[in-house]
This record gives structure tokens, sequence and C-alpha cells, in this order.
């Protein structure tokens, strides 16, 4: 496969993975708002202000039940759409590690060809080969991290976006730790704050950190830079 066919296709994997993990955290960021709606309406119900109302949530009556057990199954099923969106970013990251292997493994063989023919020229070249070969060698750490040409003036090392998936993943995976304890626990708490504290959990989002954030605009700006 030549080089050319490679970066193509690389360009074009490069856009679907990319927009795989817009796609995800965009499923994610409407899962995280229906969730905070539910959230406030058992928060309103369960835990009022009014200590008369906590009193009377003690006898709430049978049709009120049935309202708070959809809710928190519709919770459910919103912490499952979560769910969905990080096995999906878990997928992308697979991709993303294979595309840097693909990448790799067209770069070495490139340049396995020019050292052949380096070592076919004169024996007048010998020494400046020679000094082309340590400097290859001094700068291997960045030359084994391939480049990915997406248009004429952007070029991305294959190994950032297996970095930024890696990050976003694992922010992701974190915070949906987190989204499950407060769906486990968000009606059995002692109190008011209690309960606040747990929504804020959920609305902050504190796991998806300014490095999952970074890694996020990093890759919406690569798939603008991807060509039509």
């Amino acid at each position: 496969m030549s080089s050319r066919k490679i970066r193509n296709m690389s360009e074009k994997e490069v856009k679907k993975i990319c927009s795989s993990v817009s796609l995800s955290t965009v499923k994610w960021k409407l899962a995280n708002r229906q969730g905070k709606i539910i959230l406030d309406f058992i928060c309103g119900k369960v835990y009022s202000k009014d200590k008369d109302d906590q009193e009377n949530s003690k006898t709430i009556d049978e049709r009120f039940d049935e309202e708070l057990h959809a809710k928190c199954q519709t919770l459910v099923n919103i912490l499952d759409k979560m769910s969905e969106a990080v096995a999906e970013l878990e997928a992308v990251e697979d991709k993303a590690v294979g595309l840097e292997q693909l990448c790799d493994i067209s770069a070495s063989m490139n340049k396995s060809s020019n050292q052949s023919f380096n070592s076919s020229s004169s024996n007048n070249q010998n020494s400046s080969n020679y000094m082309n070969s340590s400097n290859y060698q001094n700068s291997s750490n960045y030359q084994n991290s391939s480049m990915i040409e997406l248009d004429k003036s952007v070029l991305l090392l294959s190994s950032d976006l297996t970095k930024w998936t890696q990050s976003i993943l694992n922010c992701y995976k974190n915070q949906l730790k987190m989204n499950q304890i407060v769906t486990k626990n968000i009606c059995h708490l002692r109190s008011r704050e209690e309960a606040l504290f747990h929504l804020s959990i959920w609305v902050v989002q504190p796991a998806l950190d300014p490095q999952c954030l970074v890694a996020e605009c990093a890759v919406e700006q690569t798939l603008k830079s991807c060509s039509e």
C-alpha cells in the first residue's frame, strides 16, 4: 500500500474517530441535562425545605409512590444512556490505538526504504549518512510518533489522537462511576444537604477535569480541520 493511500485512509479515520468522540460526548451531555431535571424533582419531593412537608413525606400516598418510582426508573434509563456513551468512547479509543499503530508501521517502512537507499550511495557520502543516522536517533522519540496530514497546512501526531481519546475515556468512566453512586443513593439520604451534594456531583461533573476539556477541544478542532 502506497504512503499516499495510507495518508488518505488515515485522514478519513481521523475524521471518523473525532466525529465519534463528538457524538458520544453530545449524547452524554444531553443525558446529563435530562438527569438533572429528574434529580431536581426527586430532591424537591423527598427532601423538602419545609419540615412539615418532610413529615408528610413519611405518609406519602400511593399515587406519589408510583410517580417517584417512575422518576427513579427514568434516572436509571438515563444512566444507561451514559453507559452506552462510555462504551462508544472505549470503541473509539481502540480505533485510535489501531490507527496510531498503522501509521507507525507505514512510517517505519518508509524509513527502512530511505535507509536502504542511503546505504547504496557512494562511499564519499558515508560520513554524511552517519551524521544523518545519528540525528535520526537523537530525535527518535519524536519520529516514532508518525505524522498524519489532514490538509495542506495541518499535521497531526498519531499519538496525540490516542492520548486525547484515552484522556476523555478515563474521565468519563470516572464520572460514570460517580453518577452510578448518585443514582443508587439519591432516595436514601439523611438530609437535604446530602441530597444537594449528590445533585452537585451530577451537575458539576468533577471527574471531567481540565485535561479532559482540553482533549475534547482538541478533538473538535481536529474535526474541523479534516477536509470534506
